[in-house]
This record gives C-alpha cells, structure tokens and sequence, in this order.
C-alpha cells in the first residue's frame, strides 16, 4: 500500500497547478504550499520505505557511487554556510527560497532518481505527468486570453508571478514531448496545438531562443553528439556575459545608449542589468541573500534616472542571481554541479540542461517552485 502510495507521488507535484500555488500561513515560520508538502511526503515515505524494504545498503552504495550527490551536499552545505553568515540580513523570505527552491527539491530528486533507477517507475511517468500539467496551463492561458486577463503589455501569466515564469513552465512541457518520442506515441506531439500557442501569448523572447536551440539540438543528431562542447560553451559564454555586467554601464555611454528612454523590453533588461552590475561589485563575494534582490535593486535605482521599472525581484540572469544570492563560492559551486556527466539517460538530461542553461541567460529558470524541482531532478540524472 505505501509502496503504491509512493509510486503515485510521482504525478502530485504537477497534478494540482492553481492549487499548490495556495500558501499555507505558519505564523512567524513563513509559508508551506502544496508543492512543499508533496516534496516533504516523496522524503518521508522514501526514507521510510528505505528501512520497511531492507534497502539501506543499496542505497548506501547508490550514495557512495554517485559522486553528484555528493557534490550538491557540499553546495548546499555551502548556501547554508552563507545563509547563516549573513544571519542580521537572513529574512523569512531567504529561509523560504532555500526551502523551496533548494533543500526540499534537491532532497525529492535524489529520493526519485534512487527508486527510478530501481524500476519502481519509469523516467517517462515524470514527464508525462509534467506535460499533462503544461497541457492544462495552456488551455487556461488561452482562456485568460480571450478573456482580455493579462497584464498591462497583453502578456498572459495566470496565477506566475510574470509571464516568463509561465513560459518557462510551457517550455518545459515542449522538450517533454520530444523525450517522450516513441515509435507508438507520436500523438505526443498533438499537444504542441496548445503548447506553442500558449508559449506564444507570454511573448518571451527568451522562451523562444531557448527553445529555438534546443529544438535543432534535439532534430540534429550530428550536433547533440557535440553535447559537452555546447555545454562548455554555454558555461564559458555565461562567464562573459557575468563579466560584461561590471563593463555595461561604459559600454552603454561610448556607445550613447541610454536604456531609461523605456522604448522596449531590451531598454528594461539593460536598466536591470546595468543596477545588477552595481550590486554585484559590492556584494560579490559574500551576496546579498536569496530574497533581498528588490530591496537592493530599488535602493540602487535611486541613484539612476527614473524608470517605472520598480517591481523586479530577481536579476533577470540564472548566474547572476546564484552569485548575488550566495556570493562567488555559490557561484563556482554551482558552475561545477553543472559540469556532470549524466550516469543515465544523457540525452534527455543535455536537453533540458541546455534549456535551463540557455534560458537563464535572460531570466532566472529555477526561481519557482515547481521548476526548481524539475530542475534537479534532472541534475540527478
């Protein structure tokens, strides 16, 4: 019965998608939502089933053979190590970002990829499961869409915090197909009907190019063979991009560009980008914590031209974020979780690391629960 129970945990996360958005208050604790919880139960029942099935030497070997795990032990160690370190800047906020989008994840994952290996169920379930949830967001999105619900630039984000959040989530649903591929389940790609009209509706552009690449990867065997040079590219090329944060703001007046004129979303990036670069050589080598990026950012902005920008929460950069949040050892931490070899299904992982990896190049990808858990669960590969 619990073994049953466990087995259908796999399909909670992403059954439920306006639901598990609802928090639960705990007080001066913060908040718990749904997602939370399924995530708490897969670790529970996966640690309890461990002992009830006499499996703890096999997944003591699992543990000691796989070196991945422990790395992200030493990565999370580490994002702890700060965290505390910067105990009089700690806030809720921090211990809840950690919590959802770190430690309860990363846990989950591993637990997952354990019983995975040992067939309890099949890496397809995952995704499916997943896919059915992006299927669902994309006829509520068109809805929200005929129904003039969007945001004042007619972008759709439903119940996300942006549009990119939602068109991350979509994205994720459309490398789905392509990794359920099968001789006998072609009618997966039907589901692009509504996936790709919805991805549409979020107009981000940064969805698009990610998935751009990432389809010629996936449709040119002769360049998904190359997998770990786009990888060190990917990684080499996010290290400039990190690097061209300090030079942006002499770039821009040799070049007189003035980002604050507000014509477009590229003006509204680089405005971020160019107060990120400032926030970052302050704090660039113990962070600024998880959750204080809007307070820096808005007390930086002041010191800028007035911009209606004032609402941004994250760096708009994967790198950049994981090196404000935890400082320049978080930073090459995570640099050297991403640089793995998968021990299984390498295909499926370089997909959607090169999704991540592309996509956080303009936005941060694993900035909300649901995908901070797809996220590494996929790193657990």
């Amino acid at each position: 019965m619990i073994k049953k129970l466990f087995s259908c945990l796999v399909f909670i996360p992403f059954l439920f998608p306006i639901i598990y958005k609802v928090k639960f208050s705990l007080g001066n604790l913060g908040s718990f939502n749904l997602l939370d919880l399924s995530l708490l139960l897969i670790i529970l029942l996966g640690t309890f089933l461990i002992f009830k099935e006499n499996l703890k030497l096999e997944f003591k070997k699992y543990f000691l053979e796989n070196p991945f795990l422990k790395k992200i032990i030493l990565f999370l160690f580490f994002v702890l190590l700060v965290s505390l370190l910067n105990f009089k800047n700690l806030t809720l906020r921090d211990l809840g970002i950690l919590k959802s989008y770190f430690i309860l994840p990363v846990l989950a994952g591993a637990i997952l990829i354990f019983y995975l290996k040992k067939k309890w169920f099949k890496f397809q379930d995952f995704f499916y499961g997943y896919l059915l949830y992006t299927v669902f967001l994309s006829i509520i999105a068109i809805v929200f869409r005929f129904l003039n619900l969007t945001t004042f630039d007619d972008r759709v984000k439903l119940f996300f915090e942006s549009p990119n959040q939602l068109a991350i989530a979509l994205s994720l649903g459309i490398i789905s197909t392509f990794v359920l591929e099968t001789k006998n389940n072609k009618k997966n790609y039907l589901y692009l009907i509504l996936l790709i009209p919805a991805l549409l509706l979020t107009k981000s552009t940064g969805a698009f190019l990610a998935i751009f690449f990432v389809s010629i990867i996936f449709s040119t065997k002769k360049l998904f063979s190359l997998k770990k040079i786009f990888l060190k590219i990917i990684l080499i090329f996010s290290c400039f991009f990190l690097l061209s944060f300090f030079l942006l703001p002499f770039i821009a007046k040799e070049l007189h560009y003035n980002p604050y004129k507000n014509q477009n979303s590229f003006d509204s990036r680089m405005v971020i980008y160019s107060i990120t670069s400032k926030i970052v050589s302050e704090n660039f080598w113990t962070g600024i914590g998880p959750a204080n990026f809007q307070k820096k950012y808005l007390s930086e902005q002041k010191n800028s031209p007035p911009y209606p920008q004032w609402a941004v929460p994250h760096s708009h950069n994967l790198f950049s974020q994981i090196l404000l949040s935890f400082g320049f050892g978080g930073l090459f931490l995570f640099f050297f979780l991403l640089n793995k070899k998968p021990s299984f299904k390498s295909r499926v992982f370089y997909l959607f690391l090169f999704y991540f990896l592309i996509h956080g190049l303009a936005d941060v990808s694993i900035w909300n629960n649901d995908q901070a858990f797809f996220f590494w669960f996929i790193m657990f590969f």
